[in-house]
């Protein structure tokens, strides 16, 4: 019966197959794996570790084709097989003989297998669908090797799976030719954001993209690289092709952030068809000065607009979305909270950014533009509520409302509250359930957003029910078959009954299932308690169920933590893996603090990709120093902006040393770019540098750059460093970092961009550094002050070498004063603001604007003399007083003398010629 039940139904209920498995209890073997079939997948991984190995090897025909497979399931398997001896996993035939188990092997067994064997796995395209399916580690472990074959890009591209293509370490992708196969490899791969970034000055080329048939072919997941810095060396008519190939919908859309957006922007603002609104991106279409829209094309810029991301916006810039829906309001004639359906029409994806007042009062259109938003805030998803409990919706009267109305609402039922939920009977949403937990997990919404809609859901069952105050199971047991149930924990709504109906032994048994279904933090903390009971005899959770504790790990306590064994790096992965939740900071430093307490781990790039960079800003700084250059530079671009700034620079110092290949004052544009994730870290002068060497930093990177350093840089400088991103600077300016540096600055040097930043101070910056300041360290001798901005200056004993000095020496007690260059300074002289290439003798002044003069001492070059000596006691062409006093100090006489010693000179002039 058995054998026919499995070859008729080929899509059996998987509690059904949990049901059939279960009858054969631990005692499974190879005829009772045949007589399962696809239905072995109902098998827990309990049973599964009671089959014996060569049952197992005897039915690998079967099991190897089974697609329904969880991740537990099938690393029980594969580690039944490993640990037996009686197989080894070493070579493409043998991967091909796991078939669909594959998504268990672990990544240390791909690296012991030869990059060779692996490539030519990679050409079987079943193969390749299972591995897909693998885990992240797994599948990055299976390109690491391949790439050891060959390090050479063009191999690289050539060897590595089109699919997997985004596990290559990006500092790898350098170098590339325009030839006609490497661009067409290029284009057909699927890449990450910050891959793309480092070759697209290569593909994005004007003779590149005709190989292609036009800038139209490229991929999306090529487009989605375009930077300022890619295209700066690009003909603008190219760029403005680039642009407007990114002009895409539904799943062809290109992904872009903010920077891209604006840089796009920057390019095609001046262009005569820039209010051509229906050639280019809506999302660029966000950034437009909308004072240079036609007041009489206003509403076709707007419907334009209707498709763009209004998520898109960042802090900084989030006052735009703001002024968008104000001038669209006097575009369209709006003048209250009702918006009717052809203003929602126009408005479409900036319906996502109305308050809860427009929502109430508009046409109920709106709830279809809302289901399409990529969240809702707690305020708009009341008022959606609101609106459809009012019955004034195409949904019609609560009373009416089925399952029928619940799917017929898109995402909106994530959003809604207890009180929506009320109108629908226990079984309506059972249903419901079942169909949407299957749609949201194909879209990937996040586990946060499904705890809060399943939180609201039972919270509306409770209501119509008293919560158990008995301490026995009233409900059922729970069992694999009740774990396999598509809604399970549903019928479980009060958590008492949960704890009560759960066994250790079945959590031990099932921990991957029911960690896949479980989302409330609460039920999550009665899964891991039982699982501490089931191996409190052990002090410690074993690795293989350490793997899945999926979300549970989240609500772990730091001394639980300390009882789990985390030695393989593909439990640090799994534990590290963030659609489970963020860690709190403590959390992920005792987890990787436990990793790095077994022999021989170290955070390698496999380590550093799994812990990721906002995990890596929780370790202290000694532990981040133990990372090496070789590890830093095969990982990921590492977002550390959470980072503390010693961290930061720590950080950067290390990738500085991996990435950067010389000293000079001016780097490839390439090493900058594998530098940007970790430019929170550098110095002034890696910064000058990079203003040197045009390599167009947009303002998310340059926001993020260390205080001090941009409190440093000059008018010049940052105009240089921003390069074709300069005119953001405008839209930056409420910015923190961005206010406080056009504070520091001259008004009159601001005025010289031309982008109307205010702000600045009064007075003119007589000595300000120019782009290619020098960029030499400045030596400090004990007892000495070497100010900030001193560059190529040394400062003796008891003196200073004050801000702004360049090449300039201070000798003991004296002072080379700010803009002095390369003047020297005696003992208790000063060579002050603007003494250029002078020397001031002891108890001298060498004044500001003396150039190449001599001081001798007691005397002072006056301001402006060039060339001259000032004998002792003497004034260039001026006299003066000058009184030096012990210890080599210097007391000058008040300056207010000889002003009016000029002014009684006038006077008398003035009397004379009377």
């Amino acid at each position: 019966m058995l054998d026919n039940l499995t070859a008729v139904c080929t899509n059996l209920d998987p509690q059904i197959s949990a049901a059939l498995a279960g009858n054969f209890g631990d005692n499974i073997d190879a005829t009772a794996i045949a007589a399962l079939g696809n239905e072995s997948s109902g098998l827990s991984t309990g049973q599964i570790k009671t089959i014996k190995p060569e049952d197992l090897i005897a039915s690998l025909a079967v099991l190897g084709s089974i697609t329904g497979w969880n991740e537990g399931q099938a690393k029980a398997i594969i580690q039944a097989l490993l640990s037996s001896g009686k197989m080894q996993i070493n070579g493409s035939s043998t991967l091909f003989m796991l078939g669909s188990l594959v998504v268990g092997v672990p990544a240390s067994v791909f690296g012991g297998i030869d990059g060779s064997q692996l490539v030519a796995a990679s050409k079987d395209s079943a193969f390749l669908v299972y591995m897909m399916s693998a885990p992240q580690i797994s599948r990055q472990t299976f390109v690491t090797q391949i790439v050891s074959l060959n390090s050479n890009g063009e191999a690289i591209i050539e060897n590595v799976p089109d699919e997997m293509a985004t596990e290559i370490p990006r500092a790898l992708l350098l170098g590339f030719s325009g030839d006609s196969e490497v661009i067409t490899k290029l284009n057909q791969k699927k890449w990450k954001r910050q891959q793309v970034e480092l070759f697209f000055s290569v593909i994005a080329l004007e003779s590149s993209t005709a190989e292609l048939g036009g800038a139209n072919n490229l991929s999306s997941s090529v487009l989605q690289g375009f930077t300022c810095t890619g295209v700066r060396t690009i003909r603008k008519a190219q760029v403005k092709k680039l642009v407007k190939a990114c002009r895409r919908k539904g799943k062809r859309k290109v992904k872009l952030v903010e920077s891209q957006l604006t840089c796009m922007y920057n390019y095609i603002r001046d262009e005569s068809d820039a209010t051509s609104f229906d050639l280019y991106p809506p999302d660029v279409l966000l950034y437009y000065d909308y004072s240079l829209v036609p007041q009489a094309a206003c509403r076709s810029y707007f419907e334009q607009l209707a498709d763009a991301d209004f998520s898109v916006f960042s802090s900084a810039l989030s006052y735009k979305r703001t002024d968008l829906f104000a001038n669209a309001r006097s575009c369209l004639g709006i003048t209250n909270t009702s918006l009717t359906k052809d203003d929602i029409s126009v408005l479409g994806s900036m319906c996502c950014t109305l308050d809860g007042s427009y929502i109430e009062n508009s046409d109920p259109s709106v709830l279809e533009k809302l289901k399409a938003c990529p969240d809702l805030t707690v305020a708009q998803a009341s008022a959606a509520q609101t609106l459809l409990l009012s019955g004034k919706t195409p949904y019609g009267t609560p009373s009416n409302w089925d399952q029928q109305t619940l799917e017929d609402l898109g995402m909106l039922p994530l959003y809604m509250t207890s009180t929506f939920y009320n109108e629908f009977d226990k079984q309506t949403k059972r249903k419901f359930l079942k169909y949407f937990l299957k749609l949201i997990r194909s879209n990937g919404v996040d586990r946060r957003r499904r705890r809060t809609m399943k939180k609201e859901i039972q919270k509306s069952i409770r209501k119509k029910s008293k919560r158990s105050i008995v301490d026995e199971c009233t409900v059922g047991t729970i069992t694999q078959v009740t774990i396999s149930g598509a809604t399970f924990p549903f019928d479980y709504d009060d958590v008492a009954q949960f704890n009560c109906c759960l066994s250790a032994a079945t959590v031990k048994d099932n921990l991957d299932a029911i960690t896949a279904k479980v989302d409330e933090e609460e039920y999550l903390r009665v899964v891991l308690s039982k699982l501490n009971e089931a191996y409190a005899a052990n002090a410690t959770i074993p690795e293989d169920q350490v793997q899945l504790l999926g979300p549970a790990s989240r609500v772990a306590s730091v001394d639980d933590i300390t009882k789990w064994s985390i030695t393989q790096v593909d439990t640090l992965s799994a534990l590290m893996d963030s659609s489970n939740g963020q860690w709190e900071p403590s959390q992920a430093k005792a987890v990787v603090s436990r990793y790095l307490s077994a022999a021989g781990n170290k955070l390698g790039s496999a380590e550093l990709n799994s812990v990721g960079g906002a995990n890596l800003c929780s370790l202290d700084v000694d532990v981040l120093k133990n990372i090496s250059q070789r590890g830093l530079k095969d990982a990921d671009a590492l977002d550390v902006s959470s980072c503390t700034t010693e961290k930061k620079k720590e950080l950067f110092i290390i990738a500085r040393q991996a990435f950067a290949q010389s000293t000079r004052a001016t780097v490839p544009v390439s090493t900058y770019q594998l530098l940007k994730a970790y430019s929170g870290g550098a110095t002034l002068a890696d910064v000058r540098s990079w203003a040197a060497s045009n390599v167009d930093m947009d303002m998310a990177t340059f926001t993020n750059l260390d205080q001090s350093v941009v409190l440093s840089l000059t008018v010049n400088e940052v105009k240089g460093l921003l390069g074709s991103n300069l005119a953001n600077l405008k839209s930056y300016e409420n910015q923190t970092l961005v206010q406080r540096w056009t504070t520091s600055q001259y008004q009159s040097e601001l005025d010289t961009l031309g982008l109307g930043l205010t702000g600045g101070k009064a007075g003119t910056a007589t000595n300000a550094a120019t782009t290619n300041s020098p960029t030499a360290t400045t030596g400090t001798i004990t007892g000495s002050t070497a100010a900030p901005g001193s560059t190529g200056s040394t400062a003796a004993p008891g003196s200073t070498a004050a801000p702004g000095s360049t090449g300039s020496t201070a000798a003991p007690g004296s002072t080379a004063a700010p803009g002095s260059t390369g003047s020297t300074a005696a003992p208790g002289s000063t060579a002050a603001p603007g003494s250029t290439g002078s020397t001031a003798a002891p108890g001298s002044t060498a004044a500001p604007g003396s150039t190449g003069s001599t001081a001798a001492p007691g005397s002072t070059a006056a301001p402006g003399s060039t060339g001259s000596t000032a004998a002792p006691g003497s004034t260039g062409s001026t006299a003066s007083t000058s009184t030096t006093t012990g210890g080599g100090s210097r007391v000058r006489a008040d300056a207010g003398l000889s002003l009016l010693f000029v002014l009684v000179l006038l006077l008398t002039s003035q009397h004379a010629v009377v």
